[in-house]
């Protein structure tokens, strides 16, 4: 009798597992940012950027989604929507089934341990009077997370993950290459371990 209900719990396990999955981690629907074009002494819209008119995708678990388009179609600016960097004018951002599309600041931080995002341009994001410690550790201080091992050896960690000597941890942005300063953006992306990372 034990024995059924250890195979029992372990297929319903097995099965709530399984649907999760198959769920979207993210569904995106009708997704919508205009931006007004004032004129005017009184600042009266005339018109508006449609940056991103009516989108719909989803992305579960695992999966992988490229978002191809010349420069200034939108790209950008969706990535800001989904991670509620930027308000939507329109459409639903679902992530984990709970609509997040108009969620505030206080709303989102606790969901900002599972959505992160890598900024297009490394130098514009990253603190030129910090060092690179404090950058890659900032997540951990804004959520009030401590590592196990401690914050500076997890740094360390991160940095030799993205392909950095973790002994620079006390450089600063400065003293990198474009690319190697890319590199820390992501290492401060994966901080927190997210379920979501959206690059620019």
């Amino acid at each position: 009798m034990t024995d059924m209900k250890k195979d029992t719990a372990a297929q319903d396990s097995a099965t709530a597992t399984a649907v999760a999955e198959a769920e979207p981690l993210l569904k995106v629907t009708g997704l919508v940012k205009h931006f007004p074009i004032r004129k005017g002494l009184l600042s009266r819209q005339t018109a508006a950027v449609k940056a991103v008119d009516g989108i719909d995708f989803d992305v579960r678990r695992g999966e992988t989604l490229g978002v191809v388009g010349e420069s200034g179609c939108g790209k950008s600016t969706m990535g800001r929507l989904i991670t509620r960097l930027l308000e939507p004018t329109g459409g639903r951002i679902e992530f984990e089934g709970k609509d997040i599309t108009h969620l505030g600041v206080a709303g989102m931080r606790p969901l900002r341990r599972d959505v992160q995002m890598i900024f297009q341009d490394p130098y514009g994001s990253l603190n030129p009077r910090h060092t690179v410690g404090a950058i890659v550790s900032a997540p951990f201080k804004l959520q009030g997370v401590t590592p196990e091992g401690g914050v500076k050896k997890e740094v360390q960690r991160l940095l030799s993950l993205v392909g950095l000597n973790p002994e620079h941890y006390n450089r600063y942005p400065h003293e990198f290459s474009g690319g190697q300063r890319q590199r820390i953006g992501i290492a401060r992306a994966l901080a927190l371990k997210p379920k979501l990372v959206v690059a620019d």
